[in-house]
């Protein structure tokens, strides 16, 4: 997996056009229907910079956010701290969770599911939930689809200027397996209208819905609703995103 370096300084300027609260809004709605209300402890699994750690910390919520990149746990808790808000951070793996204690519910957004490599890895993440989402609890999280890697992936090349940043951003897909690789380059201003050329890469792996179902039943989770959309429409062949609601059993 890939751990954020470079990229967790400029993630929030970079995808400023993410409808977080259209995330939000869908996840709090989920987990109401199924009783997790205010108080409730939930899971933000490869919860990045922490804007939605944020957004549901402030709703009520007992939150635990984990991430593998040390750098956006960084970003995250300033963000946090300025919202005088202290949820528990901690730098993990996915593939190898280990919390305190069981949770309530827990998401993981923004296709960070996408960033593990193979099937194994799936297998490893979800055998690591059922140890610590509590019998009955709800876990909501997003893929993306074969359709965005090939048609806005694809072999496209994007640039970015915002903010005294300047990124190129490179895709490269490759089929077998379906994976998509990200070049990007950043030119940050400096003194003297100077520029510095910082670079890193992540990398992308398509999973089938059934392979995904296969990981999470075989670790005593079942399937309650697969959405292509934050306003819970069913899929579409067009869909840039699945988002699955499962219920650990």
């Amino acid at each position: 997996m890939n751990a954020y370096t470079v990229l967790a300084r400029f993630y929030d300027t970079l995808n400023a056009s993410v409808d977080y609260d259209g995330i939000y809004r869908m996840i709090d709605r989920i987990f109401k229907r199924h009783g997790i209300e205010k108080g409730a402890t939930v899971l933000d699994l490869a919860c990045g910079t922490g804007i939605l750690t944020v957004k549901f910390a402030k709703s009520g919520y007992d939150m635990i956010a984990v991430d593998l990149s040390e750098d956006m746990l960084m970003t995250a808790r300033d963000n946090s701290d300025e919202a005088e808000l202290y949820p528990l951070y901690l730098c993990q793996d996915m593939r190898a969770l280990d919390l305190y204690g069981t949770v309530d519910g827990g998401y993981c957004c923004l296709n960070s599911i996408n960033y593990l490599d193979t099937e194994d890895d799936l297998d490893a993440l979800f055998s690591r939930l059922k140890h610590f989402v509590a019998p009955g609890g709800i876990f909501v999280f997003d893929v993306n689809t074969a359709y965005k890697f090939r048609h806005t992936y694809g072999e496209n090349t994007y640039a970015y200027d915002e903010d005294g940043v300047f990124c190129i951003w490179q895709n490269h897909v490759e089929e077998e397996p379906l994976a998509a690789t990200f070049d990007l380059t950043f030119f940050v201003e400096g003194k003297n209208q100077s520029y510095r050329r910082l670079e890193e890469s992540q990398r992308q792996v398509w999973f089938s819905p059934e392979a995904i179902e296969r990981a999470y039943t075989r670790h005593a989770f079942e399937t309650v609703a697969v959405y292509g959309s934050t306003e819970e429409e069913p899929p579409k062949d067009t869909d840039e995103a699945l988002y699955f609601v499962i219920r650990r059993q």
